[in-house]
C-alpha cells in the first residue's frame, strides 16, 4: 500500500506548537490612600477652643455691674439725676451719651436721649404701639402730665404685662431739640420700692448736663 498522505490543514495543525489557555494578567486591587483630615480638624477643633476660651475670659474680666457712689450724680446726654441707693450700673445695657441702664434686683431704670426736633405725641405713639404690639404688653389708663420741682415737664403712662409691670416718662426739650425717656420696669415683688425711688431720681433730674 502507498504511504498515507496527511491533509495539509492537519499538517498545518500539527506543526504548531500547542495551545495553552491565556490568562490576563490580574492586577492588584488599587489601595486608596485615606484623606488626611484631621490635621484641619485639629484646627477647627483649636479655634472653637480659643473662641469660647476667649468669651469665658472676656465674661469674666469685663464688669456686667458698676457700683455707683452715693450722692454723686450720673449724666446720660444732657440728662443727670442722682441715683437712688443700693441701684447699680448696667454696663453692657448702658451706651455712653445715649442711654444709661440701671437695676436693683429684678427691677430696671432706663434713660435714653435722642435728638427730637418735634411735639411729644410722635414718640410717646411709636413707644405705647412698641409695647403693645412688639412686647405684647398692656396700657394702663391714660396718659398724664407731670411736672417735677426741676421744672421737668412731660407725660406719662403706666403699662403692664403677664411677668412685670411699669411706668414710662417722656420729656421734650424743644430748646436743645432732643428728647429724655425714662422707663423703670420689673416683677411685682418688691415694684412698689422701685417705683419710689424711680420717682425720686425723676424728681433730682435736670437738662443742664455738659455735652
Amino acid at each position: 500500500m502507498g504511504r498515507r498522505r496527511t491533509p495539509p490543514a492537519t499538517r498545518q495543525a500539527e506543526s504548531l506548537p500547542p495551545r495553552h489557555g491565556t490568562i490576563a494578567p490580574m492586577h492588584e486591587p488599587s489601595r486608596r490612600i485615606p484623606y488626611r483630615t484631621w490635621p484641619g480638624a485639629l484646627a477647627v477643633f483649636l479655634a472653637i477652643a480659643a473662641y469660647v476660651g476667649g468669651l469665658i475670659f472676656w465674661d469674666r474680666h469685663t464688669p456686667g455691674a458698676r457700683p455707683l457712689p452715693a450722692g454723686e450724680t450720673v449724666s446720660v446726654g444732657h440728662a443727670r439725676f442722682e441715683p437712688a441707693r443700693g441701684w447699680q450700673m448696667d454696663v453692657a445695657r448702658s451706651k455712653a451719651g445715649r442711654s444709661l441702664m440701671l437695676f436693683k434686683g429684678n427691677h430696671k431704670f432706663l434713660v435714653t436721649t435722642l435728638p427730637w426736633a418735634g411735639g411729644p405725641d410722635g414718640p410717646l405713639v411709636r413707644q405705647q404701639r412698641l409695647m403693645e404690639r412688639g412686647q405684647g404688653l398692656s396700657i394702663e389708663g391714660d396718659v398724664s402730665d407731670f411736672v417735677t420741682m426741676w421744672g421737668l415737664q412731660g407725660k406719662t403712662f403706666a403699662y403692664y404685662g403677664s411677668k412685670i409691670a411699669g411706668r414710662f416718662w417722656q420729656v421734650v426739650d424743644q430748646r436743645r431739640k432732643s428728647l429724655v425717656q425714662i422707663d423703670v420696669y420689673g416683677g411685682s415683688d418688691g415694684l412698689d420700692e422701685a417705683m419710689a425711688d424711680a420717682r425720686g431720681m425723676l424728681e433730682s433730674m435736670d437738662l443742664e448736663a455738659p455735652l
